[in-house]
């Protein structure tokens, strides 16, 4: 595989004949961006992607640096596809998002590969671990929104997964490659195992939409390993390791076969298995908890999206427009409009698909936040258990220690169910 340096030698050149992220899906409507949440970022109209610092500081990023990079990219005079918004700039050069976010990363790089790797101290790995991580999720924000046919984007991304490979050969833990089978093809899988003797139980991730598997490092490291819990994290269909699938209503192919398969792997107790839904994600989570009760022990929800946002047209219609973008990309539309999303996302709904009509047998936890236009209480409430129904409600301000106590959360409701 192509390194880091080649890769950033490689595209951290100027260039001015790739298209420009925001141009890739041909959007029919427009949208005011009016329904969204706190939790998925600041939603700002001079933006075309959706601005989230305080998620980024939680994965580690240092918070006068990304102010930095975004105001670089803001105060850019370049040619813009769009005057709207401030990271619409054409081509591949400062100013624009990927080209700044990678450039930031490069520096990271720079700093970890000036660390002599022959006589290593503890600091030092630390160091390596911490730099390569940061490196990684600099690289990750890149991508984002991640789309498929976006060649940058998938640069970086390229970036991010040799970025995160390298840190965790300095981490602490031990982390394991895996692949699974998928129909005729199959896909690669992180799973990191917990300083603990012998089988562990593991949580299987199920991402946000706008999410690589790589972006939930400090989940395990510091909610999830101190428990002994393992994590396994697989991209969701047309993204990262799993670009080659694509996203239908059957959102959960991937993990079922994940899970079909997870007896067969040596280092965690398949019969100790929580699915971990994180907003999109808990479609597939859900979903998996009502077909395959007997492979799982529990069923746990980050602001689950899992009805409304499917059925509701005005909902869709008032999405901003990377959230529309990013669903039609995910189906595989190269084109949208408000009439033919309601259509594909009709059928998404887990109410229309006739999985919420029984309760689930396995105990669930749901967190919702507080004005939470996409998932709310009356969302929560919709996926039951005959066991055990947890809903907590977590206050918007001060989000970023929302976050941290709605993980923490989280970690204990797993340990009491294990």
């Amino acid at each position: 595989m192509t390194s880091i340096q080649n890769l950033s030698e490689q595209i951290f050149k100027p260039q001015y004949d790739y298209p420009e992220t925001s141009t890739l899906i041909n959007r029919v409507d427009n949208s005011d961006g009016s329904s969204f949440s706190p939790l998925d970022g600041e939603f700002d109209s001079n933006w075309y992607r959706i601005v989230n610092p305080v998620l980024w500081y939680w994965r580690g990023l240092p918070k006068l640096e990304v102010e930095e990079v975004l105001s670089k990219i803001a105060v850019s005079t370049k040619p813009h596809v769009n005057n709207k918004w401030l990271d619409s700039v054409a081509g591949y050069q400062p100013g624009n998002w990927i080209y700044e976010f990678l450039n930031q990363s490069a520096n990271w790089q720079a700093k970890s590969d000036s660390i002599d790797k022959n006589n290593l101290t503890e600091a030092d790995k630390k160091s390596l671990h911490d730099y390569y991580l940061i490196a990684s999720e600099y690289a990750s924000i890149a991508s984002y929104p991640h789309f498929k046919n976006d060649e940058l984007a998938m640069y970086a991304q390229t970036c991010a997964y040799q970025a995160y490979a390298k840190a965790l050969s300095y981490s602490p833990f031990i982390t394991k490659e895996l692949e699974f089978k998928v129909q005729n093809s199959s896909v690669k899988t992180i799973l990191h195992l917990p300083q603990t003797e012998g089988t562990c139980p593991v949580v299987l991730m199920c991402n946000s939409l706008g999410s690589l598997q790589i972006d939930f490092y400090r989940y395990f490291s510091e909610f999830l390993a101190p428990k002994g819990i393992a994590m396994l994290t697989v991209d969701l269909p047309t993204v990262g390791n799993s670009r080659g699938f694509t996203l239908t209503q059957n959102s959960s192919q991937i993990h079922q076969a994940i899970l079909e398969q997870l007896d067969s792997v040596p280092w965690v107790d398949s019969n100790r298995v929580i699915l971990a839904g994180f907003r999109f994600g808990s479609h597939i989570a859900t979903r998996l908890a009502h077909l395959m009760p007997n492979k799982i022990k529990g069923l746990f929800n980050f602001a689950p999206l899992i009805h409304q946002i499917f059925v509701d047209k005005e909902l869709q219609k008032n999405l901003p427009h990377v959230y529309k973008d990013m669903l039609a990309s995910r189906l595989g539309l190269p084109s949208i409009s408000n009439k033919q999303l309601a259509a594909e996302l009709n059928y998404f709904s887990l109410k229309n698909q006739g999985i919420l009509t029984h309760a689930c047998i396995v105990p669930v936890m749901n967190i919702i936040f507080e004005e939470d236009r996409l998932s709310n209480l009356t969302e929560a409430k919709l996926i039951h258990s005959t066991k055990q129904n947890k809903i907590v409600s977590v206050p918007k301000t001060p989000l970023q220690q929302s976050l941290f106590n709605a993980l923490e959360q989280s970690v204990k409701w797993m340990s009491s169910i294990l």
